[in-house]
């Protein structure tokens, strides 16, 4: 069955993830201030959300999702500029401080929608494509380079994203005929994957928080299922975390076994927080794979 992140958490369940004790011994304690003030602002402009999002029929739904297709492309999210541009504000006095990219990147932006008003809905629109940077008519990004530019603009936008796969699910809730590694709503591959229950995998999509179930051997990236060519890297100290990568096309995945966690556990965070395991994966020569499917969008 496919579900959204924003249907399965709340606000007090964001604050619990932060203090769970696993975390607080983590290297990333001082990015915490920053990413709770995120999330939660996130999270409060979601609920009040109200968005234009048009409904397609069953008929529509079960036959793209029995061709392969997901139900949106993600240039074709409904997002609301008004929200974007308040978190962009919110978060002005959580920037971690010394981190001069980040904060190039957030004056960058604000100076672009600041200065050309009348094009904030184009402004906003760039950062749901993935080819090229549409938005260099507007922003000058000399000073911080496009990575951060990226965050800003997405992170602004999650809302918007998560609210439209919340309610298009909702409406049409996943059966178990979808096995594709790309996300049903929006075909981006997954950020990271996770085990539950007796060992059932989910990816949890990079783009709209989607997760969706998908077969225990599968690479997400070209569909391999073939056990003598996927593997996994760990940690001695952190087993339930890995990195599983395929030798075929040399991309890799980062995941997590729930079944024995107690802790609370809010994946999002845990994008963060596992970021020396995107170190481990790439000094051991496997690559992190863009977040757009190959198989729905090309490249």
């Amino acid at each position: 069955m496919g579900k959204s992140a924003g249907e399965r958490v709340n606000a007090k369940q964001i604050e619990a993830a932060f203090n769970s004790p696993r975390k607080q011994d983590a290297p990333y304690r001082v990015w915490y201030p920053f990413l709770k003030a995120l999330f939660l602002t996130q999270y409060a402009g979601k609920e009040q959300m109200q968005l234009p999002l048009a409904m397609p029929d069953r008929l529509v739904v079960q036959t793209r999702w029995g061709s392969g297709f997901p139900l949106l492309r993600r240039w074709e999210f409904p997002v609301d500029i008004d929200l974007a541009g308040s978190i962009l504000g919110r978060l002005l006095d959580h920037l971690p401080a010394g981190n001069e990219p980040l904060r190039a990147g957030h004056a960058a932006l604000a100076a672009a929608l600041a200065g050309y008003p009348q094009e904030r809905r184009e402004i906003w629109g760039s950062f749901l494509q993935h080819e090229l940077e549409p938005w260099e008519t507007w922003v000058d990004s000399r000073e911080c380079g496009t990575a951060p530019l990226v965050f800003w603009g997405r992170a602004c936008l999650r809302p918007s994203l998560e609210w439209s796969a919340e309610r298009l699910l909702v409406k049409h809730p996943l059966t178990d005929s979808w096995q594709q590694g790309y996300c049903p709503i929006c075909g981006s591959l997954p950020a990271l994957l996770y085990l539950h229950q007796e060992g059932q995998r989910q990816g949890f999509c990079s783009w709209c928080g989607t997760e969706w179930e998908m077969a225990r051997l599968q690479c997400p990236y070209c569909d391999n299922r073939d056990h003598e060519s996927l593997g996994y890297l760990f940690a001695e100290t952190e087993p339930e975390y890995r990195i599983q990568y395929c030798r075929l096309c040399k991309m890799y995945f980062k995941q997590i076994d729930r079944r024995e966690r107690l802790d609370a556990l809010f994946l999002p965070l845990e994008e963060w927080t596992t970021l020396h395991l995107d170190y481990l994966a790439q000094k051991d020569g496997w690559q992190q794979p863009p977040s757009p499917a190959p198989a729905v969008y090309g490249g």
